[in-house]
């Protein structure tokens, strides 16, 4: 600890709080400084700097009126009326330091003495807390001298979260997180990106893989399809109808030896349709023939109800084609994902049912498969692990996925294929190497069982308050004290609690920037726009501008 004290515990002390005086002849003590005090039994406690405030004895509030206290400042010299100034920090107590062990968080069970001096904590002191993870993140905010760093293994095995308002910095941090987990430690991260903000993400030595999102509907299962088609889950005769076609048409494939997948899959289902519609309206018998899930060929008489149901399901996959096609491919997005680097499948451009099949797709292959192998590993089942390892190489190794815009996959009140299997993998992905990492600029929009299941959470800027209580309620380690520090971050700064770093801290995020890095989704310059070729158009006259519009 430094020679000079910065305060003395003063007035009233707790096992977990005190106040301390400042020392007037050293430098002042900033809100979220790292402290050192002895307990009453000598162990060294480690406390953050909650508030300061600056107190008169001559001049107390409440105390007079404005003229009492204006006579109060002519009368008194300002040297008298410095020497009744002092300046009164509270401190949280983080724990007990232990010397020459790794850190580890201990609870202090015994009061702060009064009287006791207060001391800076040593720079190597909180290094030894923050500064010993796989990736650095960033440095601490009343700090910057230390750097910190996260285990990497625990932020992805335990799942963490990136939670803040539009422009605080989500995109800058996961940026950060990427460079970092992929130069460091070789890891395969995938990310969801709705808004496309990602695919131009590079930095020196950069290994990005743009994917380009595309579905197979023969590949994904019924309830994707239904999905992607619009049908909504009440309408029972349509998504029956949707089953019958989906298996036959498959079924017929095989029997002539045929793969079918991509549009020609979604123009067999029509055709298919189309010669049922037929079979009512031109058979005195209007019966029709499909495969069941045994792969048996069946008979079934159509009704005059089930001919809109049939006409209604031909529309969806007419609109599907004409709306979805280019996203339409018998490619399998996971094959593309590649080991080692930043997969990002760019979603931009899709309609958001689109978007919830097609990460359902892959949010399910990617734990099936997972699941799969390291069941080859155990057992020693050579096949799996051959069969895994031939379609999708990236797939032996652990993954990470990243969901941007989490809430349109996973909203609060509301169950659909994407939150099901993100679920899922929040629940059961750490036993398989599956990771998760979930970001939103809408919290209290987040369903809550996949929110609670992140064990970290990198927050940012947060002003509502609605989204300020839900995230606190997904978190035991966010405290009233860490709420308030949480609605006056600063651009760029966060809030990180849970079991990626040993105690909750403020944080300065590194700037992706700065580390040589850029992607897209930043701020448009509207004002720019708006005045560029302003003085060229203002140069020309009015026939030559109708000509142009004309």
């Amino acid at each position: 600890m430094e020679e000079k004290p910065i305060g003395i515990v003063y007035g009233e002390s707790t096992t977990d709080r005190f106040t301390f005086i400042v020392n007037p002849h050293v430098e002042l003590p900033k809100f979220g400084e790292f402290v050192v005090v002895k307990n009453r039994e000598g162990d060294d406690v480690l406390a953050s700097v909650r508030s300061i405030r600056n107190v008169n004895w001559l001049m107390d509030a409440g105390k007079g009126s404005y003229d009492y206290v204006e006579k109060t400042v002519k009368v008194f010299s300002s040297g008298v009326l410095g020497k009744s100034e002092a300046l009164i920090a509270s401190a949280r107590v983080l724990g007990i330091l232990r010397k020459g062990e790794k850190f580890k968080q201990m609870p202090n069970r015994v009061p702060i003495k009064p009287g006791e001096n207060v001391y800076l904590a040593r720079d190597e002191d909180l290094a030894r807390i923050f500064s010993h993870g796989h990736i650095s993140i960033g440095r601490l905010l009343a700090r910057e001298s230390v750097e910190v760093r996260l285990d990497a293994n625990r932020l992805v095995s335990r799942h963490f979260a990136v939670l803040a308002v539009t422009g605080a910095g989500k995109s800058n941090t996961i940026a950060v997180l990427t460079k970092e987990l992929v130069s460091k430690v070789n890891a395969t991260v995938v990310i969801l990106d709705p808004h496309g903000e990602y695919r131009t993400l590079s930095w020196p030595g950069a290994r990005v893989n743009p994917i380009k999102a595309s579905i197979d509907p023969a590949k994904i299962r019924l309830s994707e399809l239904a999905t992607l088609l619009g049908i909504a889950e009440n309408a029972s005769l349509q998504r029956r109808f949707l089953g019958l076609v989906y298996r036959t048409v498959k079924a017929e494939a095989r029997n002539a030896g045929r793969v079918i997948g991509g549009l020609d899959f979604i123009y067999a289902m029509e055709d298919k349709i189309e010669e049922w519609i037929r079979a009512y309206e031109n058979t005195e018998d209007k019966v029709i023939y499909y495969y069941d899930e045994k792969g048996n060929e069946v008979p079934r008489k159509i009704a005059a109800k089930d001919l809109d149901s049939l006409i209604r399901l031909k529309d969806y996959l007419g609109e599907l084609r004409a709306n979805f096609g280019e996203f339409i491919s018998p490619v399998n997005v996971l094959s593309e994902i590649r080991p080692g680097r930043v997969n990002v499948i760019d979603l931009s451009g899709m309609e958001e049912e689109q978007m919830i099949a097609l990460a359902s797709f892959v949010l399910r292959g990617i734990l099936k498969n997972r699941v799969e192998y390291v069941k080859g590993v155990r057992t020693g089942d050579k096949a799996l692990i051959r069969e895994v390892s031939e379609r999708y190489p990236a797939l032996t190794k652990p993954v990470l996925i990243i969901v941007e815009e989490a809430h349109i996959f996973a909203p609060r009140g509301e169950k659909n294929q994407a939150t099901i299997w993100l679920g899922k993998i929040a629940r059961e992905g750490r036993k398989f190497g599956v990771g998760l990492g979930i970001v939103s600029q809408r919290p209290k929009k987040l369903d809550d069982d996949v929110l609670s299941q992140t064990n970290t959470k990198i927050i940012l800027k947060l002003v509502e308050p609605n989204d300020q209580r839900y995230v606190q309620q997904a978190s035991e380690q966010i405290s009233e004290d860490l709420l308030s520090d949480i609605a006056a971050l600063g651009i760029g700064e966060a809030v990180i609690v849970g079991t990626a770093m040993a105690l909750p801290a403020m944080v300065k995020i590194h700037s992706f920037a700065e580390m040589g890095g850029s992607y897209g989704g930043g701020d448009i310059d509207i004002v720019s726009e708006w005045l560029s070729g302003r003085d060229e158009a203002e140069d020309k006259s009015e026939e030559e501008l109708i000509e142009e519009l004309v």
